[in-house]
């Protein structure tokens, strides 16, 4: 039919969400580029949060430079260290010299042991009656109350719960003299710290044949509770212990075996010489790390001013550098450390070195807290960063709303599209099955 408009297939079968998509990746262009803009801020801010925290391992670093501890460590040498073990409490009060030592005996606790001894520990112990045992210890009574059903081993437990229910510094235990085959067991009974303060003493109520001590066969001082006594230089003390720790102010020695020894005090440069290397470590770090970071592909490239924080630094140790202790290499922008300028600093120079480390501390410390601290420099950087972020983040959303509205509103004809398209094949149907007449194609 002349003038008829044929629009069959013009939606159906059509794939319309191929295009969207390919519609939302056009649009998206300027979203990936600010995601990409946001990805190069946030790669900006990491790195000056690197920088800021190598700055403050640095800060660190210099504020031990002034520790008394560090710059006064004592070391300890001791010829025969079987003898004596010996250690520096407190360097600033441990004078360095050399110390005979003669250790004359060690400490003992008192230890009893019954003479008697018996093939079973859990039998009742024949011919027992009943009494009281008392044990004195430092003055004070503790009574265990025995009868005929005890044995050995529930004669130990009753002085144990004695001792743990009144606080008495002793114990009892039951003892294998004999072997695993023919086992012979005796009772005994001990302090349990050393020294002649801490010595007991032990009685029986009964004193009849039929008393725990006479049972026992009566109770043998096996060992005697002795102070430790040891000579330093020719002079006399003792300890309750075998540790003495106020004979020397600052220094503990802890006597072994009886024998002599010699032990030094001596000045420790290790831990002022490690507190050197590891600021010299972490400024290389840092120069590193800046050279990497503001160098021409780095994520702060053009950040040149940032190097003049190194450059301060640097500044400020210019009194170690002048003197041998730090050694600075030009090409590297890196410095070292000098042990033997350090011993020679150290030796002869003590106080003015101190005084050098002390205006370091002070004067880079300062700035350094400036840089790193909340609202400092580096800080501001970020915050800074993060402002930009946050405006590229809002600009993404609102970009990545427009471009999903646009993509639904197609979305949305392209669907009515396609209910006009069914509608028009339904009414095309009904024609050709009422009419016969082929409604795409024209006569």
């Amino acid at each position: 039919m002349a003038g008829e408009i044929n629009i069959s297939g013009l939606v159906g079968g059509f794939d319309y969400n191929s295009i969207l998509q390919q519609i939302q990746i056009l649009k998206s262009q300027q979203i990936n580029m600010a995601q990409a803009q946001q990805q190069q801020i946030q790669n900006k801010k990491a790195a000056v949060s690197q920088i800021n925290n190598i700055l403050k391992n640095i800060y660190n670093s210099i504020n031990n430079f002034t520790d008394l501890n560090t710059l006064n460590a004592k070391g300890v040498s001791v010829i025969d260290s079987t003898v004596v073990s010996a250690a520096v409490t407190d360097p600033l009060k441990a004078q360095a010299g050399v110390y005979d030592i003669q250790v004359n005996q060690l400490a003992q606790n008192d230890v009893y042991a019954s003479a008697n001894a018996f093939s079973n520990k859990d039998t009742q112990l024949a011919g027992l009656g009943s009494g009281t045992l008392t044990i004195n210890y430092k003055g004070l009574n503790y009574n265990v109350v025995y009868d005929s059903t005890y044995s050995l081993q529930s004669l130990a437990d009753a002085i144990n719960r004695t001792a743990q229910t009144y606080n008495g510094d002793f114990k009892a235990s039951v003892i294998n003299v004999g072997t695993s085959s023919n086992p012979q067991y005796k009772l005994a009974i001990n302090s349990n710290k050393t020294g002649t303060e801490n010595g007991i003493t032990i009685t029986d109520s009964n004193n009849n044949s039929d008393g725990l001590t006479n049972v026992l066969g009566g109770f043998n001082h096996v060992r005697t509770a002795q102070n430790a006594q040891i000579t330093i230089n020719g002079i006399s003390a003792q300890s309750s212990t075998n540790t003495f720790d106020s004979v020397l102010d600052g220094v503990s020695f802890t006597a072994l075996k009886v024998g002599s020894t010699t032990v030094e005090i001596s000045q420790d440069r290790k831990p002022i010489k490690d507190l050197l290397t590891n600021f010299v470590n972490q400024y290389n770090s840092l120069v590193d790390k800046l050279n990497t970071e503001t160098g021409k592909n780095g994520n702060l490239s053009g950040e040149y001013g940032l190097n003049r924080i190194k450059n301060t630094i640097l500044e400020g140790i210019t009194d170690l550098i002048v003197s041998g202790v730090f050694s600075f290499d030009r090409t590297t922008g890196k410095i070292s450390l000098n042990s033997s300028k350090v011993d020679e600093q150290l030796n002869n120079n003590y106080n003015n070195f101190v005084n050098k480390l002390s205006t370091i501390k002070n004067n880079l410390g300062n700035y350094l807290l400036q840089t790193t601290t909340v609202s400092g420099t580096l800080d501001n950087m970020m915050k800074a960063y993060d402002k930009q972020i946050s405006l590229l983040q809002n600009n993404i959303d609102l970009m990545t709303k427009r471009v999903n509205d646009e993509i639904q509103t197609l979305k949305n004809q392209f669907i009515y599209m396609e209910s006009l398209q069914a509608q028009y094949n339904s009414i095309s149907a009904r024609i050709q099955q009422v009419f016969g007449i082929n409604t795409n194609s024209n006569k």
